[in-house]
């Protein structure tokens, strides 16, 4: 938690992307760093938000099946989030989630 915004990005391949706030608004965002690979599984990403109130930026993925997963955010540009919680299913009769 730095108190900047952050952005989150995947690829037509499934790659997970970083993009760290700066806070300038000449150069808004850091370099992108590669979170990882598998993220096309899910059909809703929503994030980054601080949802546990820690102070670090969280992600919520549904799964194309309807189960909603949380990422906690660790604060870390490496590794991101944790291992991923399961939330709950039945998430796949929503058409957004925000």
């Amino acid at each position: 938690g730095d108190g900047r915004a952050d952005l989150i990005a995947r690829d037509k391949s499934g790659v997970l992307w970083l993009y760290k706030g700066t806070g300038n608004a000449a150069k808004p965002f850091e370099a992108m760093s590669r979170v990882g690979g598998g993220w096309s599984a899910y059909d809703v990403l929503s994030g980054p938000s601080d949802l546990n109130r820690d102070g670090l930026p969280d992600l919520i993925a549904r799964g194309k099946d309807g189960v909603l997963w949380f990422y906690q955010g660790t604060g870390s540009a490496s590794a991101p989030f944790k291992a991923r919680a399961r939330v709950g299913g039945g998430w796949n009769t929503y058409n957004m989630i925000v």
